[in-house]
């Protein structure tokens, strides 16, 4: 009736059934998501609508869409002012012949009704037209911007003519009159097809919105929105130049610190994340890449370089510059491809036809080893001319555990792995029973077996699970982990050996 007894040929144990409970909680953790790339910036940032309405002084018309750009903004992205003509194409004027009038929301907002109402030339007899002949009962042509409600939510793709769909081309289709201007039309699309093309399983994309304020506060709103998502784990933040001007050291810099400060306070509340950033093209090298590396000192921080390169456009056939972010997007998406343990060093990266000659003039072998010693991600080009990383280095250079980007991600992943297969085994609110401090062991060693089989950590090892006397309602399990160092060196020593063997002169001999 006790439990089962051990049978053995050394004891005798009568014939008969024997049954007994010896089931564990079966625990099979939730997958991580280390293959996806997170990428925050601008895009198109609008839809575009034309109708034709009915327009009078004494009551306005709604346009059919929500979320109306009512005025001009300057971006990024910028996005125009509403057009308004006769049906004979005669160019009607804001604030003369119409006006706009926003309800439910700003202008923008994507519950926002805006309104179109005629004007007349004469303030005291609303029933006179306008001064370009508008009146009432005429119609209209409109076009305009407008972004739907979910446009600037997170969403995840996983191929790179959805994200075309949702937020316009990456490079524009005529070349532009100034050789020297940007070519990238929407900055998210091309990161995102830059990441897919390095090795990303998918994009999460978080497009910044120009209500939000000025663009370092597009960002923020952007962080709040993944606060608790565990699919952004690799993060790319756009740091383009526009309203906020991205390309000083000042400014640069505290967009570093609000995406570090997003990844530290992230990484508190379980959500592990490594940021890979990059500055714009036009970015003022007063303050150099090794002293912004220096400032920020995190390990959850990538500071990608160089912050110029040259992309295909294939549209206009020729090559155009672009950002360092896209730099660091391409790191992101192949550490994505990779296995958790395999960090960046002397991996490829693809999407780019080179560099422009006075960066690749630049980059001398003191100059890369400065930065690379400043805790900055280089990427250079080898003598077989492919582009590499140098070093898959955060900007915490202390220690081999903080500098190495793969030991950062190893600690993230097996954080969440224990914190969603032990939630997951359903241990918790149950009797703490004499088997409970036995179950909880059980339940933990056998994700520390799975992470060992995915590859995650190379061994563990001091599992000990004990019940706290202060709380008896705890039980407290500690461990300790190898993780997968990586090797950064190769040391091969070689001689010359002038030994070529034993060699004799013979004396000429004298004729006799």
């Amino acid at each position: 009736m006790g439990g089962m007894p051990e049978i053995s040929s050394a004891t005798y144990t009568p014939p008969g059934v024997y049954v007994s409970d010896a089931s564990t909680p079966v625990v099979t953790p939730r997958s991580v998501s280390t293959n996806i790339v997170t990428v925050l910036g601008p895009a198109l940032g609008y839809e575009t609508h034309s109708e034709v309405l009915t327009v009078y002084s004494a009551s306005p018309t709604p346009l059919s869409q929500r979320g109306v750009y009512a005025s001009a903004v300057a971006g990024p992205p910028a996005i125009a002012a509403p057009v308004v003509r006769s049906l004979a194409g005669v160019l009607m004027v804001y604030g003369e012949d119409y006006t706009f009038e926003v309800t439910a929301g700003s202008g923008g907002a994507s519950t926002a009704v805006t309104q179109i109402r005629r004007l007349s030339a004469d303030d005291e007899d609303p029933t006179q037209p306008s001064p370009k002949g508008l009146k009432n009962g005429d119609q209209v042509r409109i076009t305009y911007a407008f972004t739907n409600a979910s446009y600037y939510e997170p969403t995840l793709h996983e191929s790179y003519d959805g994200v075309v769909a949702a937020y316009g081309p990456a490079l524009v289709s005529v070349a532009p009159v100034d050789i020297t201007a940007s070519q990238v039309a929407s900055p998210i699309t091309l990161a995102a097809k830059i990441a897919l093309e390095n090795g990303a399983a998918g994009v999460l994309c978080v497009p910044t919105n120009p209500t939000s304020g000025d663009y370092r506060a597009q960002l923020a709103a952007a962080y709040r929105k993944i606060e608790v998502d565990h699919r952004a784990q690799l993060l790319v933040p756009l740091l383009v130049d526009g309203a906020y001007d991205a390309h000083t050291p000042t400014n640069v810099a505290n967009l570093l610190s609000d995406v570090k400060l997003h990844c530290d306070t992230a990484a508190l509340d379980g959500y592990g994340r490594i940021a890979f950033t990059g500055t714009a093209r036009t970015y003022d090298n007063s303050t150099g890449h090794d002293q912004l590396a220096i400032q920020q000192n995190s390990k959850r921080l990538v500071l990608a370089y160089p912050n110029r390169l040259l992309a295909f456009n294939s549209a206009v056939n020729a090559s155009t510059e672009v950002d360092g972010f896209y730099l660091a997007a391409a790191m992101a998406g192949r550490l994505a491809r990779n296995l958790v343990a395999r960090g960046l060093s002397r991996q490829p990266l693809s999407s780019f036809s080179g560099l422009p000659a006075p960066v690749a003039q630049q980059m001398t072998r003191s100059f890369r080893n400065n930065l690379s010693r400043s805790g900055v991600c280089v990427a250079e080009i080898t003598q077989s001319n492919q582009l590499v990383v140098r070093h898959g280095v955060s900007t915490q250079m202390q220690s081999i555990l903080t500098q190495e980007i793969s030991l950062t991600r190893i600690g993230d992943t097996l954080l969440q792995m224990v914190q969603s297969g032990m939630e997951g085994a359903g241990l918790i609110g149950e009797p703490i029973t004499a088997e409970m401090t036995t179950n909880v062991k059980g339940s933990l060693i056998g994700l520390l077996e799975q992470a060992v089989s995915d590859a995650v950590i190379v061994s563990y090892a001091n599992v000990q699970v004990r019940q706290l006397s202060a709380d008896p309602s705890i039980i407290e399990a500690t461990f300790s982990y190898k993780p997968a160092i990586p090797m950064n060196y190769i040391v091969v020593k070689f001689a010359v050996d002038l030994n070529t063997g034993d060699t004799t002169t013979e004396e000429p001999q004298e004729a006799v």
